[in-house]
């Protein structure tokens, strides 16, 4: 029996297997099609992840599939900002899984501008754009211990959203000494058609799909932890919520059914975002309030 099988994003899927030796078998006559997970924040440049979706067969005597040959390696992949352009450049990067990135450095992303991305693959081009918002500081944040255990603490931030605007809001933590990266926090999305004015988030510790891996969306006394909140254009907003609607809905989303995550990809599938940022470092102390 065959079966298409989605070959996950790095920060999509956030599935950290570097220390498992998984292995599927691939037919090869299968035409993979290109999944892209590519963002720019304000202030820094692009990065982009590039991985396929192939098909597997459970009775195939082909070879096995490691995970390091997952990733596509041979792209070309350009920036625009309608002013300046630059090609990006491929490297191995072990803080994703699977452990290649393509990265930039001419341009930096700034609120406001328009970046248009280009792929170019195997015949195949991919295109997409995306604005940067104006990034919403975190005006202040509370620490408390969980509802649940006493000795896990949970995190709420507080911003002002604009009544004037319609806007779209997604959070991202990374632990010190645990986390390499920022990853999605769970749960982590919001549009201002459910907040007010005076609008607050709960902060989740991120979702890692790992084999041996128990999720709590809590963090523990002592940890240092970076949240970076950001503003994002509709079309981030949208792709999210749907991820959160695969996790949430008990769907496998090692090998979800694509057609569920909205995209933005022209000619493939995944996401190309823009984020206004602001991070904020948060120790984790018992009850603290600032």
């Amino acid at each position: 029996m065959k079966k298409r099988m989605f070959i996950p994003m790095a920060a999509v899927c956030m599935i950290a297997l570097q220390s498992c030796n998984i292995e599927w078998d691939v037919d090869n006559v299968f035409m993979p099609q290109i999944i892209v997970e590519g963002w720019i924040d304000d202030g820094k440049p692009a990065t982009v992840i590039l991985t396929q979706m192939l098909q597997y067969d459970n009775d195939s005597q082909s070879g096995p599939l490691d995970m390091s040959e997952i990733p596509i390696r041979w792209a070309t992949v350009s920036l625009s900002d309608g002013e300046r352009s630059e090609m990006l450049i491929g490297q191995i990067d072990t803080n994703y899984t699977p452990p290649y990135i393509y990265s930039g450095s001419l341009i930096r992303g700034e609120p406001g501008k328009t970046y248009t991305l280009t792929v170019k693959y195997s015949g195949r081009t991919l295109t997409s754009s995306t604005t940067i918002p104006e990034p919403v500081p975190v005006s202040r944040y509370e620490v408390s211990p969980s509802p649940t255990c006493d000795t896990l603490y949970s995190i709420k931030i507080f911003f002002r959203d604009d009544p004037e605007q319609k806007n779209y809001y997604k959070a991202f933590t990374m632990v010190k000494n645990t986390d390499k990266r920022f990853f999605p926090a769970f749960m982590g999305d919001v549009s201002d058609e459910v907040i007010s004015e005076e609008a607050f988030m709960t902060v989740n510790r991120a979702f890692r799909h790992t084999r041996y891996y128990t999720h709590t969306p809590y963090f523990r006394l002592d940890d240092t932890v970076y949240v970076k909140f950001t503003q994002l254009p509709q079309e981030g907003f949208e792709f999210w919520s749907s991820y959160e609607n695969e996790v949430t809905n008990g769907a496998n989303i090692l090998f979800p059914n694509t057609s569920n995550l909205k995209t933005n990809i022209n000619g493939g599938r995944g996401i190309w975002c823009g984020y206004g940022t602001d991070i904020a470092e948060i120790i984790i102390k018992d009850e603290i309030k600032y």
